[in-house]
């Protein structure tokens, strides 16, 4: 998409001159209209420091050609602001700039930067305390002081409501290689009348790195629009491609169809129809228009929802209701106790711990006390035990496909093993999973998504301690995991990561602290689109208003269905449930187990 956003200035422009970070909206919430900002041109008599100033604020302007900003430029500069081609540095308030004169012909900027935009569209978190400068030089022109810009270019630094006022998250959609569901993968693309246009441009780029392998497009690689614009009239977009798209079988067929719909539906487009070179495709048994991917067999991955828990308490397991959330400590177990499922183990040793259940919630996996032993439990049969010469295991994890994932460090060093469970006679055997990016670096916490596409994985540096978080795709031969794509991080400021769950297709929740003074708190994010609580969202003023409570002590993180289900189980094993921004104790007990996690 680097290419995309440089591209999508001709005819449909695609970025605006300004790029800045809002908090990413989801993806079914209505696209709020535009409010058109006119920037304003330097006034005579201007000092440095309003011209450096106003050259900065001058960046929110929409116009195409950014001819107000430029103004304010030497003209041996006007081609080194490369607003579409360099990233976008996005602050939260206008006291975060600071303007210095550094000499006679020099002016010295610095923001207190809260993200990046890259030239992808992809959105990145920066920590606190981080500081970016840019140098100037100063001349006269007619009089009047003008900017010099580095002779590496300039790109964009916007305000972050500005940012919210010019760009918007949308999904780009991929298929599952074996099935027919639709992947989303989020960018930020400017508003504005050319959004269709920069979405389906987007829609034909190739899949990205850190999903490569794990999804598929049924465009051909050479596709391209036919002409310079997506027209959209009545809610329905007629899309044109080149004669590449001839190339594509069948079935990548009904798929480009299901991933134009799906994309499409964030520039308000209800219907579309495909022409190549003019020449309208049809759909057979459809005609030539679309409503929806459904109508060609296409669809999401439902979220995982559970209204019952699996509690365990010191040997012992019970049901219990996740999402009823008693009004004082009194009322605890009352009405949240539930009947046990025949497949539920009825105690365990309270040596095995780091639990984990099948989606299916016929199977609970535990990593032994000594984190070198694996076990998988099946109602009341003895439990199978797996050595392999681990140790440092984590917590286990349940694909949709009955595959078990751990990670831990083996005799050829730190890596991630899969078993498939879908029978334990004969008793399976770990797999290694390729993840040549590891390294040495230790898992601290994985997670794969509903759709079994993409994996969460924490890992921590043995050498300097330091955490990260990172999606990656899961890449499967005949629906066995075989390796992990390349990472893209997530969540960059936290530190002190300690456990992360998916809460549906694109979204997350992981347990971290943004600075060595802060409490550990659950962090809610989206894949491309940053954390919550950091910037600054339109119309707002604190972002922290927006951050979860802390939870201080707080060991593991799971869900019972997206955030409203959100739960938290700590070191004392109080069990902790989301009520608002505030937790709610609802249970105590060392472990609690949701389908999947």
């Amino acid at each position: 998409m680097a290419l995309l956003l440089v591209a999508t200035t001709t005819a449909c422009a695609g970025l605006p001159e300004s790029s800045s970070i809002a908090d990413g909206r989801r993806l079914d919430e209505p696209i709020n209209e535009q409010i058109r900002v006119a920037a304003q041109a330097p006034v005579p008599g201007a000092s440095p420091e309003q011209i450096a100033r106003g050259f900065i604020r001058a960046g929110e302007d929409q116009g195409e050609t950014h001819a107000t900003a430029k103004g304010y430029l030497a003209h041996s500069s006007v081609d080194l602001w490369r607003w579409a081609a360099q990233e976008t540095i996005v602050y939260n308030r206008s006291s975060d700039l600071e303007v210095r004169r550094t000499g006679d012909s020099s002016i010295e900027v610095r923001v207190a930067p809260v993200g990046v935009l890259s030239t992808d569209g992809r959105y990145r978190d920066v920590a606190p305390g981080t500081v970016v400068r840019a140098v100037f030089g100063l001349s006269r022109v007619a009089g009047e002081w003008r900017l010099e810009l580095p002779r590496e270019g300039f790109g964009l630094w916007l305000e972050a409501s500005a940012f919210d006022n010019l760009y918007v998250a949308a999904p780009i959609h991929f298929v599952t290689p074996s099935g027919r569901e639709l992947i989303p993968d989020t960018r930020w693309f400017p508003k504005g009348p050319c959004l269709a246009t920069s979405l389906a441009r987007a829609q034909l780029e190739p899949v990205p790195r850190h999903l490569a392998g794990a999804v598929s497009t049924g465009f051909p690689p050479t596709t391209r629009l036919a002409v310079n614009s997506v027209p959209v009239e009545g809610g329905h977009a007629q899309v044109n491609l080149s004669a590449a798209a001839l190339s594509a079988g069948a079935e990548d067929r009904r798929a480009m169809w299901a991933q134009l719909s799906a994309t499409l539906t964030r520039a308000y487009v209800t219907s579309i129809s495909i022409s190549v070179e003019g020449t309208e495709l049809e759909l057979p048994g459809l005609g030539t228009t679309l409503n929806s991917p459904q109508e060609v067999g296409y669809g999401f991955t439902p979220p995982i929802l559970s209204d019952s828990a699996l509690l365990r308490t010191n040997e012992t397991f019970k049901r219990i209701n996740p999402f009823f959330i008693p009004d004082d400590a009194k009322a605890q177990g009352r009405r949240g106790t539930e009947s046990p499922k025949a497949s539920d183990p009825r105690e365990m040793a309270a040596g095995w711990v780091r639990l984990t259940m099948s989606r299916d919630e016929k199977q609970v996996a535990a990593v032994g006390g000594d984190l070198k032993e694996l076990s998988i439990w099946e109602a009341q049969e003895p439990p199978l035990r797996f050595l392999n010469d681990w140790n440092g295991l984590v917590r286990p994890a349940y694909d949709g496909d009955q595959y078990l994932w751990v990670a831990g460090r083996g005799p050829g060093g730190p890596g991630i093993w899969v078993l498939s469970t879908s029978s334990l006679v004969p008793t399976p055997e770990p797999q290694p999973v390729d993840v040549p990016w590891l390294g040495e670096d230790e898992v601290v916490a994985l997670t794969i998504s509903a759709d079994g596409t993409r994996a969460l994985v924490i890992t921590k540096s043995p050498a300097s301690g330091a955490e990260r978080l990172v999606v990656a795709g899961v890449v499967r031969a005949d629906g066995q995991p075989r390796a992990l794509a390349p990472p893209m991080p997530q969540a960059q400021p936290l530190q002190g990561m300690k456990d992360v769950v998916w809460l549906d297709a694109d979204s997350f929740a992981v347990l971290g602290r943004l600075t060595d003074r802060d409490k550990t708190r659950p962090w809610i994010g989206r894949v491309g689109a940053g954390l919550d609580g950091l910037r600054v969202r339109y119309g707002q003023t604190d972002p922290t208003r927006e951050r979860l409570e802390p939870v201080d002590d707080a060991r593991t993180i799971t869900t019972a269905g997206g955030l409203r289900g959100l739960l938290c189980v700590t070191d004392d094993g109080r069990v902790l449930a989301k009520a608002g921004l505030a937790w709610r104790a609802i249970a105590t007990g060392s472990d609690l187990l949701v389908p999947g996690r």
